[in-house]
């Protein structure tokens, strides 16, 4: 087992913690700012998030990718490539799906747009709940757990 292998475990497991916050809590919370305060709130929000988002999905990636690079069989090598495809979903849906969302409620408080926020952030979690599994299904494995 590499060192890239468990970095990247432990950024599957911290990821999918966030994202089961924010889909439970922060999203949802959305509905009960005022409308004059929801500008303050959503940027304070976006801008704490993202410190722990974006350095997590960065590195998350890289070992993704680094992970799909290595020279394995050809079973061990399709988990990594599911992994990493797992990984570009959710970056294309954070940056096609999700800012363009908080860009317009940056702008002001909106409720179609924050239900249109939690309904295809589920996808997400969706997502990165799948890729925690598969890479503890993938760890059971090579420890002979199953």
């Amino acid at each position: 087992m590499s060192f890239i292998f468990l970095i990247n475990l432990v950024l599957s497991f911290i990821a999918v913690g966030l994202i089961w916050t924010i889909q439970l809590v922060h999203y949802p919370s959305m509905r009960f700012i005022s409308k004059e305060q929801f500008s303050a709130y959503h940027n304070f929000h976006s801008i704490r998030i993202s410190l722990i988002a974006m350095p997590l999905m960065l590195v998350e990636l890289i070992t993704s990718f680094l992970l799909l690079n290595q020279n394995f069989n050809n079973a061990i090598q399709t988990i990594f490539l599911i992994n990493f495809v797992i990984v570009v979903l959710i970056w294309l849906s954070t940056f096609l799906v999700q800012v363009p969302l908080h860009n317009i409620l940056s702008k002001e408080k909106n409720d179609k747009v924050i239900s249109k926020l939690i309904l295809s952030n589920w996808f997400r979690t969706i997502l990165w709940t799948a890729r925690s599994i598969l890479m503890i299904l993938f760890l059971s494995f090579t420890m002979g757990l199953i």
